[in-house]
Parts: C-alpha cells; sequence; structure tokens
C-alpha cells in the first residue's frame, strides 16, 4: 500500500480545517476544537472564534505548507483537532486525527513533527489480516468510486466530553463475507471504548429492491458509509448510500447510542423501492435540538426524527428543489 501524506500545519502558523493558532509561545491563540465535518451540527464551515487569519498574513511568505505524515492509505475522511489533550507517557498535546482507507486511525501532533513528535502520538489499526479481516476492495464492488480499497470513508465524530471518537469500518472476513463495524476510541490512547467494536445490522419491513419475505436488510457489502457521522443529543446518527448506484441497495440512517453502542433507531429510504441513498457528497447532516437533516437521492432534503418508543426514525419533512 502506497504511503499518503496528510498536511499538518502552516509556515509560523499551525492548521487543521478550520482552525490555526500562532506557534509562537509569545503570540498564542486560542484553540478551537474541530470535533466534527465542518466544526458543528450546522455544517456551515464557520470558525466564528477566528481572530488570526487576515489579508495581511495569508500570503506566499506567511502561509504554506511545512511539514506533513505518511498515513497508510487514501483519506476521504475531514482530519479533526482537540487542543490540550493528555496522551499517556507522552504529556499534552494539540492533536489530529485523521481516518484512511487502510482502516486505520491516526493521532498527530498538530503543531510540529520535531523532537518527540515525528511519529504518530498513536496509530490504530482496526483490521487484522493475520485472523483474516482486512479492508474490502474496489473489485469487490464492482466500482472504482473508491480506489484501490475501501476503509473509512465518512468523517468521525468526536465527543469531547467523554473523550471519544466515533468512526465506521468497512470490512472483509476470510469467510468472503462483509461487514461494517461502529468502534468508540479513546482519544488519548486508540484504545475501544464502550464495548465496541460493534457489527452493523438491521432489517426493516419491506417489499423493495432485494426483499426477502417482506423484509430489507442492511447489506454491509453493497451501502457505502459516505457520509460524515453527527452526534446530536446522546446519540451516533450514520448514514449510507451505494457504490457507483450498484443494487439492491437502499439509503439508510442508524442511531445509535453514544454511551452504551446500542442501536436506538433505524430509517430506510426506500424499503418499498430502491435506490435511494444518503450520500451527501461526503458532508454530514445537520441538526437542530429536534431534528436532523440529510439528503437523500430519492426524497430531496428531509428532515428526521426519532419516533418515541419505537426504533424507528420517522421523515418529518421534505423538500425537492424543482
Amino acid at each position: 500500500m502506497r504511503s499518503n501524506l496528510i498536511v499538518l500545519a502552516m509556515l509560523g502558523l499551525v492548521a487543521v480545517p478550520g482552525i490555526m493558532k500562532v506557534s509562537n509561545s509569545s503570540m498564542i491563540g486560542r484553540s478551537v476544537a474541530v470535533t466534527t465535518y465542518h466544526n458543528d451540527n450546522t455544517r456551515q464551515g464557520l470558525n466564528a472564534k477566528e481572530t488570526i487569519l487576515t489579508l495581511g498574513n495569508v500570503n506566499s511568505r506567511q502561509f504554506g505548507k511545512i511539514f506533513s505524515q505518511p498515513v497508510d492509505g487514501f483519506i476521504y475522511a475531514q482530519p479533526l483537532y482537540l487542543p490540550n489533550v493528555s496522551i499517556p507517557g507522552k504529556g499534552i498535546h494539540s492533536v489530529v486525527y485523521v481516518a484512511t482507507q487502510h482502516d486505520s486511525v491516526y493521532a498527530f501532533d498538530a503543531d510540529s513533527k520535531t523532537g518527540s513528535n515525528p511519529q504518530p502520538l498513536w496509530h490504530k489499526s482496526l483490521i487484522d489480516p493475520s485472523t483474516g479481516i482486512s479492508t474490502v476492495l474496489s473489485e469487490d464492488v464492482n466500482c472504482k468510486d473508491i480506489y484501490p480499497e475501501i476503509g473509512i470513508t465518512g468523517t468521525p465524530v468526536i465527543d469531547a466530553v467523554t473523550g471519544t471518537l466515533y468512526v465506521v469500518t468497512k470490512e472483509k472476513r476470510q469467510s468472503k463475507t462483509f461487514v461494517q463495524r461502529l468502534h468508540a476510541l479513546d482519544v488519548s490512547t486508540g484504545a475501544e471504548k464502550f464495548g465496541g467494536p460493534i457489527e452493523i445490522e438491521a432489517t426493516v419491513p419491506g417489499s423493495g429492491d432485494g426483499s426477502v419475505g417482506g423484509r430489507i436488510a442492511f447489506d454491509g457489502l453493497r451501502n457505502n458509509q459516505r457520509p460524515g457521522l453527527l452526534l446530536s443529543n446522546g446519540y451516533i446518527y450514520i448514514g449510507w448510500a451505494s457504490h457507483c448506484d450498484n443494487g439492491p441497495y437502499h439509503g439508510w440512517v442508524m442511531a445509535y447510542d453514544a454511551h452504551t453502542l446500542k442501536q436506538k433507531a433505524v430509517w430506510s429510504a426506500t424499503a418499498n423501492g430502491g435506490l435511494g441513498g444518503v450520500w451527501q457528497a461526503g458532508g454530514a447532516p445537520a441538526a437542530d435540538a429536534r431534528r436532523m437533516r440529510a439528503r437523500c437521492s430519492k426524497w430531496g432534503r428531509t428532515a428526521m426524527r426519532p419516533r418515541a418508543a419505537s426504533a424507528q426514525l420517522e421523515a418529518a419533512e421534505r423538500f425537492a428543489p424543482s
């Protein structure tokens, strides 16, 4: 597997998605954690607390690449950032978290790769080839939209309160079965938390494409976990679409308890039809205090809310531009 490079910093300014701070100790800026796709659940991508970047210092003399780090696969997910993370035996660091298509998660020091930081603060491989657990190959899904392997595609999400990074992996087993798993990793060590990982499974009533006995089942091979993860009101929301529209497939959204990893809600976009992916172009669903909003290829923009006392999600409203 070829190594790929992730740019971590810019000349005198330490840069990660959505944030910069002055690295000179005499000019310390206020760090803003980036724990989810586009900074927060509105998905605006706005850092309203930015005070350092100006038209005067974003130029070819002061703004540019100053270091990079190798990783083991391609990066489709947005890197995330936490300041002031305690790493056992290594002290306090500002940390960039990077997930790869080789089913790896890396924690890098965000400020430099010199001194004690030339290596990752930690690296967690979420496959085990020695026991027959590997990434999925593009040929397995008969599609090269993600090439040459498929592992972690959707942007993870971090709960800064509990110090947990949630991420979904796609895996192939020696028995030629394909599964996806939800992991909850300690941001300080990469260790699994809350009894994870858990295998993602679901069925809903329906007569749509690929139904058996009046039910539609989640397919770990065909479903592409492209959207970023959403953390809202104590639940992790995960969405899926397809690889190259290879059917039968259905769009899915599922909710998991952030502290127990138990599945709490399931919604299929096309249980009585087909080809209804929740793709988001790699973006994550948005949310406010009451509802989450996602894009579905069959429904347009859809707002959903958990249905009380039920393991289902209901579409509260939808909008399709004409």
